[in-house]
């Protein structure tokens, strides 16, 4: 509401450029991404009969079936044939629902693309089977405002006669806008019945039409239409009444179809939790949850009876269970592709047993959660939109009788025709200078951006760079003091040595208890003082290479401390830059000490893997772990240390903790030129 008086003269030619722009993207981005082969022999009976196999194994053979729709339009774009194309890419639109909303809504938009991109306005059946799909996938993800244009859009394919309206097609419509209009407005009686009662009568109707010549899935559905209804109003006796009978009536008849036996199911136990009955609504809860193997990869479903449940719990008063499920729910499905009715409720249910169990902030976080999900679905703009698309519904059944009225505006239309054409021409210029001055701006951000990423590249060599002076200080620093032990207190415990050996032959000290366990002491230190220098600046690596070296370390620390360590190798080992070798044992070497201080480990491994592109190392322990913030939160040089040398040679670094217990840390190096030997 702030925008100024020139802002909003420009609004519709920003809104035109934008559909521009979207309109070239998507074209651009039309064509899925599958392999074809042009040179393969196929025929448009072939990529019939994969399609019907598709759909006879949709239900049983759930990754048959995508195989067998993979390859229809893998040979319908072989053979550039349309109407494969796009009932291949409609019928994966198809598969995805119920599992992968963004999917099934990206794989239905190509083929709406495909639709009309080839001109295929005689292939209605699948017109309206795609808007039927994105209707449903946009109610799932709570998008009503979308879902509402393409149940209308479905109804425009009906009226304009592409399909009868006494068809299985116009029956499915009527149902679907039934149940759009009671599941989108909670308190039916708030308004929303004349619409709700419109589309309950126009379904009756085609459902008794239909079953006078044939009995389909769709038969019967009058009855849960009207279960829906009055549980909408409340009357959850009626409402359990008519689902019953649409139970029995689909049984007497052979009906199956397992989505809509678990979506009745769930509605009788809806009305039993709505009249504080949970007991009797978890018997058809579990009945609904028995039915997963048959559901397949449709877990909406699923999910539902899980929220279901999680009521039934809290009026149970078993708040523990309660949130345990809803938990379960939370944590391992993509609450995006549910964000309605049930799981807004679930969420006011969860942070009521939360509250009940005096877990205050988790009951806040899901309170919090719930009135931001409620007031998502519950905006007055999107109702005020709903209402404007009905009334556009019960207008367009008058259209007919305006015919009339509209041949005496021709002429005017005309007039008024001709005066557009000189504004659009205004309009184009005007436009295109304004693409034009897009098109610097966006140049200009472009070259500020490369800018700017130089920038950062050259601040991070610089750190790089610091990191490398201080590692080599520290080596050299690490080199005088081996040298200086070695060398120089090396050289005078040897001399004192030798001297307490002259004196134990000239004073026959030789059975001197006392004398030998301090000559024993000083064997020790010099040996602990050889080792010392030795881990400082061990010759191994610059003789022998980093293999042989860590291998040399694994076994001498194996060798004198409780916990095995273990080394391997995978790949061909080569040989890179000294200093390189030298930053990954002193990474190895780091580790490996702190498995033998902290982990309190029985059993070590250290592996280093070689490619042509990929340096790794993975250190892995079955010790008491570590923290998954470790990195943030030690106080230590060791672990500091290690991620500053890492950082030096552009690698990374990752710290698991496996279900099992023991630390798992692994270590991945793109190797460069100044890496190689």
């Amino acid at each position: 509401m702030t925008c100024t008086l020139v802002q909003s003269a420009f609004n519709p030619l920003r809104q035109f450029l934008v559909i521009v722009l979207l309109l070239v993207a998507f074209c651009a981005n039309a064509q899925p991404d599958f392999v074809t082969n042009p040179s393969e022999k196929t025929d448009t009976n072939l990529i019939k009969t994969y399609l019907l196999r598709s759909r006879d194994l949709l239900d049983t053979h759930h990754d048959s079936s995508y195989y067998y729709l993979n390859q229809a339009l893998i040979k319908s774009y072989n053979i550039k044939w349309s109407k494969g194309i796009i009932s291949a890419l409609t019928e994966l639109g198809f598969w995805y629902y119920g599992s992968n909303t963004d999917l099934s809504i990206k794989y239905s938009n190509l083929a709406l693309s495909e639709y009309y991109g080839r001109n295929s306005d005689n292939f209605s059946n699948v017109l309206y089977r795609l808007y039927n799909i994105l209707a449903k996938a946009y109610e799932t993800r709570g998008m009503v405002d979308s879902s509402a244009h393409y149940f209308y859009l479905m109804n425009d394919v009906i009226e304009e006669g592409k399909i009868p309206v006494k068809s299985y097609f116009a029956l499915s419509l009527y149902t679907q806008l039934a149940y759009f209009w009671l599941n989108t407005n909670w308190d039916i009686n708030g308004g929303y019945i004349e619409p709700t009662q419109y589309f309950i009568s126009k379904a009756k109707i085609a459902d008794e039409a239909m079953r006078k010549d044939s009995i389909t899935e769709l038969s019967f559905v009058s009855y849960s239409l009207q279960g829906a209804y009055y549980s909408s109003i409340g009357n959850e006796d009626s409402s359990r009444y008519y689902y019953l009978e649409y139970m029995k009536l689909r049984q007497k008849h052979k009906i199956s179809n397992v989505t809509w036996d678990a979506a009745t199911l769930l509605n009788i136990a809806e009305t039993y939790l709505n009249q504080n009955q949970p007991g009797k609504a978890i018997e058809y809860i579990n009945r609904e949850l028995a039915l997963k193997d048959a559901l397949g990869t449709n877990v909406r479903y699923l999910v539902m009876g899980y929220l279901y449940l999680c009521k039934a719990y809290y009026l149970q008063k078993d708040y523990t269970r309660s949130v345990s499920t809803f938990e379960e729910v939370w944590q391992h499905y993509d609450r995006n592709d549910f964000q309605n009715k049930e799981m807004i409720d679930a969420c006011q249910v969860a942070a009521d047993a939360y509250a009940k169990l005096g877990i205050l902030s988790k009951a806040l976080e899901y309170k919090d959660i719930y009135m931001r999900l409620k007031d998502s679905l519950m905006k007055q703009d999107k109702i005020d939109m709903m209402n404007r698309l009905q009334i556009k519904y019960r207008i367009s059944e008058k259209d007919k009788a305006l015919a009339q009225q509209k041949l005496a505006t021709t002429e005017a239309e005309n007039r008024v025709r001709q005066r557009n054409v000189w504004i659009a021409g205004i309009s184009f210029i005007t436009l295109s200078v304004l693409a034009l001055f897009l098109l610097w701006q966006r140049s200009n951000r472009h070259k500020q951006h490369l800018q700017q990423e130089k920038i950062n590249s050259f601040q991070q060599q610089m750190e790089i760079a610091q990191l490398n002076a201080t590692i080599a200080g520290e080596e050299r620093e690490r080199a005088r003091i081996a040298r200086e032990l070695h060398d120089g207190i090396g050289g005078l415990m040897a001399g004192a040595r030798m001297n307490f050996e002259m004196v134990k032959r000239n004073h026959h000290l030789e059975n001197s208890n006392d004398y030998q366990d301090g000559l024993h002491l000083l064997e020790e230190a010099s040996s602990e003082l050889r080792k010392t220098a030795h881990n400082m600046m061990p010759e191994i690596l610059l003789q022998e290479g980093l293999v042989v070296a860590v291998e040399y370390f694994c076994r001498k620390v194996g060798n004198n401390s409780p916990t095995r360590i273990h080394f391997q190798t995978m790949g061909k080992p080569r040989s890179f830059a000294p200093q390189f070798e030298l930053t990954i044992y002193r990474v190895i070497q780091e580790l490996v000490h702190n498995i033998i201080k902290h982990a309190k480990a029985t059993e070590a491994m250290v592996q280093i893997g070689f490619s042509d592109a990929i340096f790794d190392v993975t250190v892995e322990d079955n010790g008491i772990g570590m923290p998954e913030n470790i990195l943030l939160t030690a106080k230590g040089i060791g672990l500091k240390s290690i991620a500053d040398r890492i950082k030096a040679i552009n690698g990374t670094m990752q710290i698991q903790n496996p279900p099992e217990n023991g630390t798992s840390i692994y270590i991945e190096v793109v190797l460069k030129p100044e890496n190689q030997a």
